[in-house]
């Protein structure tokens, strides 16, 4: 009599991957290499269409237990296009003979460099993870994916940043990073959250066109 066995290969544990990665591959640019090369054959075997791009943020929460935490008081980054627009105003003001506006970061009566600061909370498990809540959600400490994908659903690049980063603060970096790569983008579909005058103007300066949901004016 013969018995027949059949093996079964078990899907491998999850810990599996994050030990690799953190014994492995941590530092690398392995795993984006892996990426790359996949979206590579997608691209020449013609399934990526670019013409239309879609972006959107996705929280990913932090192995990080929010009563594991501490107050820390950080600088107010100022947005890409703070600079460009004060640089507007001045040049603007300068032809009607008008003073330049005062720099946030000159001097102050007193000498030292004016430098806005706001009180966080920051895991002590995960300094690197922001304090994420939205709407009736709890809270939790996470970080923050802003994927663009094409019309058949490939991503083609991403940005992380921490959970407590705006989707708007985060759509400069991959926006530039998407448009380099594919010169035949001809639409850009975005969500409310990034509807702001800034990206607007970039996307319509780039002879693209925005595609978003209407907005109710907030003023």
């Amino acid at each position: 009599m013969v018995y027949r066995v059949r093996y079964r290969r078990k899907k491998p544990h999850f810990s599996t991957f994050g030990k690799n990665y953190t014994r492995r591959f941590q530092g690398t640019d392995v795993l984006e290499r892996i990426f790359k090369h996949i979206l590579g054959e997608a691209i020449k075997s013609g399934f990526v269409d670019a013409s239309a791009v879609f972006i959107d943020g996705t929280h990913i929460k932090a192995s990080a237990s929010k009563k594991k935490s501490k107050k820390a008081v950080v600088e107010i980054q100022a947005k890409k296009y703070q600079r460009q627009l004060e640089a507007e105003i001045n040049k603007d003001r300068k032809e009607h003979d008008k003073k330049p506006l005062k720099d946030k970061d000159d001097d102050d009566d007193n000498g030292s460099t004016a430098v806005e600061t706001k009180e966080i909370k920051q895991s002590t498990t995960d300094p690197e993870s922001g304090l994420f809540h939205k709407g009736e959600h709890e809270k939790c400490f996470a970080y923050v994916a802003n994927t663009a994908c094409d019309k058949n659903n490939f991503i083609l690049d991403f940005v992380v940043g921490s959970g407590n980063t705006h989707d708007s603060v985060m759509f400069d970096e991959l926006y530039e990073k998407v448009k380099k790569k594919y010169e035949e983008i001809e639409t850009v579909a975005i969500d409310s959250g990034y509807k702001t005058p800034w990206i607007m103007k970039q996307i319509i300066d780039d002879n693209k066109v925005p595609a978003v949901p209407y907005k109710s004016p907030m003023t």
